[in-house]
């Protein structure tokens, strides 16, 4: 009930529930009710402390909802990509990197933390899904927009909206 309070008076506020309820019911109604983030005892100090960063760095999008990176927007209410005027159909890994880059725009994204925002945490840290999903991703941009807006750079990460 406080947390729906909290929300109804301020969606920016960020927060991360810890709790030693670990039942899907109980963090899906932490979700529910406007937690960003829901850690269940126990836990590593480690991972608390990974959990605390993630936020910290997250922005979040409520109040923009459209992203724009050049001729690439994004609605994050219906979350479907257009570029150029006409929809770019994508997948939902596809739509998750498409957001996340935007939502991040200008700052290079890392395999980690794409695991960690748009997978579900059981991707292996050493699997080639991330980089083939993002491969199927540029793709569609580039034949779209007859260039690649996402670089690479190496030893960071991914980046979109950079200048040159």
């Amino acid at each position: 009930d406080i947390l729906r309070e909290l929300r109804r008076e301020n969606e920016e506020t960020k927060v991360l529930i810890l709790s030693a309820r670990s039942q899907i019911a109980d963090k899906v109604e932490g979700l529910d009710a406007g937690a960003n983030d829901y850690l269940a005892k126990p836990f590593h100090l480690e991972e608390l402390a990974a959990r605390i960063r993630s936020l910290t760095l997250r922005q979040f999008t409520q109040n923009d909802v459209v992203l724009t990176c050049g001729d690439v927007s994004f609605d994050t209410k219906s979350r479907k990509a257009i570029v150029g005027g006409e929809p770019l159909p994508l997948t939902r890994k596809e739509t998750g990197i498409l957001e996340y880059l935007m939502v991040n725009r200008g700052r290079p994204i890392s395999q980690e933390e794409f695991i960690e925002h748009v997978w579900d945490n059981s991707v292996d840290n050493f699997s080639n899904s991330i980089r083939v999903h993002i491969s199927a991703l540029r793709k569609k941009l580039r034949t779209s927009l007859g260039y690649d807006p996402i670089r690479n750079r190496i030893g960071e990460g991914y980046v979109m909206g950079e200048e040159e």
